[in-house]
C-alpha cells in the first residue's frame, strides 16, 4: 500500500498532487459540484484531519504526451509525497499505431516521479458507450485502459481500475452508466462520486 497512507495516519504532513485531463480538471461538467479530486481532499481531512494538502492539475485536453512536458512544472516542483495520473481517454483519440508510445510516456512519468522521491497513483477512467458517434473517434480507448493495467505490471506501480468497477456496475445495472454521465465523455456530479467511492475502497479509507 501507499505510505503516504501510513504517514497520515502517523500524523505527518503530506502533499498530493492529482495530474489528469478534463476528467480530473474541475470543470462545468461538475454543475458546481466537486469532481473526486474535491472528494478526495474532503475524505483525507475528515479522516486524517489538516495534515495534507491536494493540488489539481487537470488540464482539459491533455495527454500523457502533455503531462510528459509538465510534469516538472505542474508537480514535481512543489515536491509532492504522492502523483497521481489519471490518463488514456484522450490519448486513445490517436489511435492503435500510437499505444506503444502511450506505454512509453506512462512508464517515463512513473521513472520521472519516482526519481524524484515521490510515491505514484495510476488511475483509468470511466468507460465510453461505442454507439455515440462522437465516441467513434476514440474506439481504441479499451485498449488504452489495458495498456495502463499492463505498465502497472510491469514497473510495479499501484493502480485503482476505475474503469473495470464503472463497467462492472453498467453491466449489473443497464442504466447506471447515463445516470452517471454529463455528455457521451465526462462523468457528471453522480460518476465523480462513484469514481472517488473506488478510490477510497482501493485506499482502504472507505
Amino acid at each position: 500500500m501507499l505510505q503516504i497512507i501510513e504517514k497520515l495516519r502517523n500524523g505527518q504532513r503530506s502533499l498530493i498532487v492529482c495530474m489528469g485531463d478534463s476528467i480530473t480538471e474541475q470543470n462545468f461538467h461538475l454543475h458546481s459540484h466537486i469532481n473526486y479530486v474535491g472528494h478526495f481532499s474532503e475524505k483525507l481531512i475528515n479522516t486524517f484531519g489538516r495534515n495534507q494538502f491536494i493540488i489539481n492539475t487537470g488540464v482539459s485536453g491533455d495527454t500523457t504526451w502533455g503531462a510528459v512536458a509538465r510534469l516538472e512544472r505542474d508537480a514535481l516542483r512543489f515536491k509532492p509525497d504522492l502523483v497521481t495520473l489519471m490518463f488514456g481517454m484522450n490519448d486513445s483519440a490517436r489511435g492503435m499505431d500510437e499505444l506503444p508510445v502511450f506505454k512509453q510516456n506512462l512508464e517515463s512519468l512513473i521513472a520521472s516521479i519516482r526519481e524524484s522521491g515521490s510515491e505514484v497513483l495510476l488511475l483509468t477512467q470511466n468507460i465510453l458507450k461505442f454507439e455515440i458517434k462522437d465516441n467513434a473517434s476514440r474506439a481504441s480507448y479499451p485498449y488504452y485502459a489495458e495498456a495502463i493495467r499492463e505498465v502497472a505490471a510491469t514497473t510495479g506501480a499501484p493502480l485503482c481500475d476505475i474503469y473495470q468497477k464503472w463497467e462492472a456496475t453498467a453491466k449489473e445495472i443497464n442504466y447506471k452508466h447515463w445516470m452517471m454521465m454529463d455528455d457521451e465523455i465526462h462523468p457528471n456530479e453522480h460518476g465523480h462520486q462513484f469514481m472517488a467511492n473506488i478510490l477510497f475502497e482501493f485506499l482502504g479509507l472507505d
